[in-house]
């Protein structure tokens, strides 16, 4: 049996084909490379937002448990800042402010005609109903207490990254009537 002769004008095209070949796995190799870099910086960016996110509604969640706002907005936290370490390594990581501060969007006098005086919070607002006739504003059947809705805003930032999650959170308290009366507190 004789070999193939190929003609002289062939030769080397199959290591011209092989070298394309090559040129392109490895272009599909870094792309795919590339691609699963990036989505792990996508995973890792939407793990930092959602760290920022919890802190943000942890110092909320803060705020409203302590409930010292009600007499003091200022101090509703330490400084109206709070800081976490998310990551364990006793370092801060994340920075909360409250800002504006919490302040009252709505705030009503609870009428006594309102109250069920079977509630012990509700009764502890009746005391003061019985007023003396021929004082000014006895008549106006108004309880010591008053519902209010709180406005709490809390801007966390990512310290590494310098991403910022802002958190608005409405809350109803019942507050005195006088503090309802406030002007000091209203939002703006």
């Amino acid at each position: 049996m004789k070999p193939l002769a190929l003609p002289k004008r062939s030769k080397g095209i199959v290591l011209l084909q092989s070298m394309i070949l090559m040129i392109m796995l490895f272009l599909i190799a870094i792309a795919s490379f590339n691609m699963g870099r990036q989505n792990t910086i996508v995973a890792g960016n939407m793990q930092h937002k959602a760290e920022v996110l919890t802190a943000a509604n942890q110092a909320v969640e803060e705020v409203i448990s302590a409930t010292t706002f009600i007499d003091n907005p200022d101090a509703a936290l330490s400084g109206n800042m709070a800081t976490y370490d998310v990551n364990g390594d006793g370092n801060d990581d994340i920075t909360v402010t409250l800002s504006p501060r919490p302040c009252v969007k709505k705030a009503q006098t609870i009428k006594n005609s309102e109250l069920d005086l079977t509630n012990t919070n509700d009764l502890s607002c009746a005391l003061g109903a019985n007023q003396n006739l021929g004082v000014e504003g006895a008549a106006s059947g108004n309880s010591l207490c008053a519902n209010s809705i709180w406005e709490i805003t809390a801007v966390a930032e990512d310290l590494a990254t310098g991403g910022q999650v802002e958190v608005t959170t409405g809350v109803g308290v019942r507050i005195s009537a006088d503090n309802a009366g406030n002007t000091a507190n209203m939002c703006p």
